[in-house]
């Protein structure tokens, strides 16, 4: 049985901006794996956002966009001088306010991941609140300015000093927990939950086109079925039409636990080599100049391609595996909507070092910030979830 999770955010202002930061997506996205997710959304957002929202990233239910009434409240002094520089409400949403505590004795834990979302923490959570930083708000710039910028700048930091402090823990990505400490955030609140570099993240980076072959690869691990079908689909319905328009193309399978039947399957194809190797350190060693992830069956889809995305070799993927993922990753990837337009896009990756070199860069910006982000996520998963099994022997 999943726990139930209470998630606070906040609304990106720029109108040229999603609503949710892409760390909010991200942690929520791996959350839901093992958590029902209900989503409260503090700041402006109508009714078609916040649908779309409860569908993008398969959270139960999202509550926000509620309009002002005559109960709204000011927010704290300190959290008003935040506020009133980036040009937001500075009164706490009542209903929005009410409708969390309504349900607060639903939830075994809360993460909240913005000062924004401070106010509308509610009383009687049985469990651990959360906080997953995202930036340090009182490091802006912008505060500092004026003859009172070095006061308020103090306020304010002690205010987020004082609202960090109150969690139970702080979650945030190696680059802001040194700012985290430097703001005085105890060790134990940072260190006891400081994610373990993950087995699985790529340890080379690709140095250039002209640095590979004309080689495709994929990697995954061969023993789970999930991944086979998709590495057979693409066999069955990609790989012979390119390798046919393209002379001396090889494509490199790279995994452990491959059983006969996969084994002799491989064998039999035409410029297909198997690798029984799971060491990322092959795929640069042997040039690949594109890899493909398929991903039309697999789960933890997301983090199979952000992994894929941080070597910094173009990834060839498909339209359900982006949908799946639930993550907003733009142009760093190529999208096929078909066995055809994947052919295509790889021909195109394969001979042309411009395209390549494009990819390459938006995929290794784009998957780095992710990357990030998810080893965040999986640490306050582990966190959410021991506390959930330690309520659990309790009853």
């Amino acid at each position: 049985m999943k726990g139930k999770l209470l998630y606070i955010t906040a609304v990106q202002t720029q109108r040229d901006k999603p609503a949710l930061t892409e760390a909010t997506r991200s942690v929520i996205s791996i959350l839901s794996r093992d958590f029902e997710i209900s989503l409260a959304v503090a700041g402006p957002a109508n009714t078609a956002d916040l649908n779309s929202l409860r569908i993008d990233l398969g959270v139960v239910r999202v509550a926000g966009g509620f309009e002002r009434g005559d109960g709204d409240k000011p927010v704290d002094p300190e959290l008003k001088l935040l506020l009133e520089g980036r040009g937001v409400s500075t009164l706490v949403n009542a209903r929005l306010k009410a409708a969390i505590q309504r349900r607060a004795a639903d939830f075994e834990s809360v993460v909240v991941d913005s000062l924004d979302a401070i106010p509308y923490l509610p009383l009687g959570i049985s469990g651990r609140t959360a906080f997953f930083v995202q930036r340090i708000e009182s490091d802006s710039p912008a505060l500092a300015k004026g003859l009172l910028g070095s006061r308020r700048v103090k306020r304010i930091r002690r205010y987020e000093h004082g609202n960090l402090s109150r969690c139970d823990r702080v979650f945030s990505t190696t680059d802001v927990s040194k700012d985290l400490l430097a703001l005085g955030i105890s060790l134990g609140k940072l260190v006891d939950e400081s994610t373990p570099p993950s087995p699985s993240r790529p340890t080379a980076v690709v140095s250039g086109f002209t640095a590979t072959r004309m080689r495709i690869g994929y990697a995954g691990y061969l023993g789970d079925s999930d991944n086979v079908n998709s590495l057979l689909w693409f066999l069955d319905h990609v790989w012979s039409g390119i390798r046919d328009a393209i002379p001396g193309l090889e494509l490199h399978v790279l995994g452990l636990d491959a059983n006969e039947e996969l084994v002799n399957d491989l064998a039999s194809r035409n410029d297909v080599l198997l690798h029984r190797d799971s060491n990322d350190l092959k795929i640069t060693e042997l040039g690949i100049r594109a890899m493909v992830e398929p991903l039309l069956n697999e789960s933890h889809v997301e983090a199979k391609l952000v992994n894929a995305m941080v070597r910094g070799i173009p990834l060839a993927t498909t339209r359900e595996a982006i949908s799946n993922a639930r993550l907003e990753l733009g142009d760093s990837v190529s999208i096929a909507d078909s066995p055809a337009h994947m052919v295509l896009n790889l021909r195109r990756i394969l001979s042309e070092a411009t395209l390549w070199q494009a990819l390459s860069d938006r995929s290794l910006q784009m998957g780095s910030g992710l990357l990030a982000y998810h080893e965040v996520a999986h640490a306050m998963r582990r966190y959410l979830l021991r506390d959930f099994a330690d309520k659990g022997d309790r009853k």
